[in-house]
């Protein structure tokens, strides 16, 4: 049961990653190149929306959901392997116009983009962890 919550809860997610213009290209282009503000403020409520649940979880000490286990909510240093990633994922992002969320969004919508984008995303995944055994 608590499966089916989920999966309507990432049914809605993406129905609002959809209207709100998250997984449209063109809308993340204008806000690359500063013609458009519209996205800014959708990251600014979901950086703010993130932010007011984290604080609640860690407050009520929350356990997963399905495995009841607690939720580790450390907060290491940013290290200079945080720096390539981001750059290596807004670079992602501004070349495919979407990152994982929208694009599986894109994917459900039925726009073939978001494909290639999360096919890019498994494959630097596997690669990644391939580096990470040697």
């Amino acid at each position: 049961m608590i499966r089916f919550v989920f999966l309507l809860f990432g049914i809605a997610f993406g129905y609002i990653l959809i209207k709100s213009g998250v997984s449209n290209y063109d809308v993340i282009r204008e806000m690359f190149l500063l013609q458009s503000w519209h996205l800014y403020g959708v990251l600014a409520t979901a950086v703010g929306t993130t932010f007011v649940l984290t604080q609640t979880m860690k407050r009520l000490e929350t356990k997963a959901i399905l495995t009841g286990e607690p939720i580790n909510m450390s907060v290491k240093p940013p290290s200079r392997n945080h720096l390539y990633g981001g750059l290596i994922c807004g670079l992602g992002w501004a070349i495919t116009g979407a990152c994982p969320g929208p694009a599986l969004a894109q994917i459900g919508f039925g726009t073939m983009a978001g494909l290639f984008t999360m096919i890019g995303a498994f494959l630097g995944t596997y690669l990644y962890g391939l580096q990470q055994k040697t």
